[in-house]
């Protein structure tokens, strides 16, 4: 199972969708991304003891982030 969010900032949806990251670049995203994670485990799709996260580019950061906000992946690959 890959989630794939178009979190808050991501292209294609307007400027005011950018415009939600502003003076939050990470965390709003990451906030985003989490609730999508959520949202999988308490629907029964994923097991919350199995998580892993990753990204690119921003995705990258974006994973690096993360990892220092919650102990709840179990790996994180990142790459610029």
């Amino acid at each position: 199972l890959v989630l794939e969010p178009n979190f808050r900032g991501s292209t294609g949806y307007g400027d005011k969708f950018i415009d939600e990251v502003l003076c939050e670049m990470l965390s709003r995203p990451g906030k985003d991304i989490l609730a999508g994670v959520d949202s999988l485990i308490s629907d029964g799709i994923a097991d919350p003891t199995r998580l892993n996260i990753g990204g690119y580019s921003f995705g990258g950061f974006l994973t690096n982030w993360l990892i220092t906000q919650t102990t709840r992946f179990n790996a994180a690959v990142s790459g610029a």
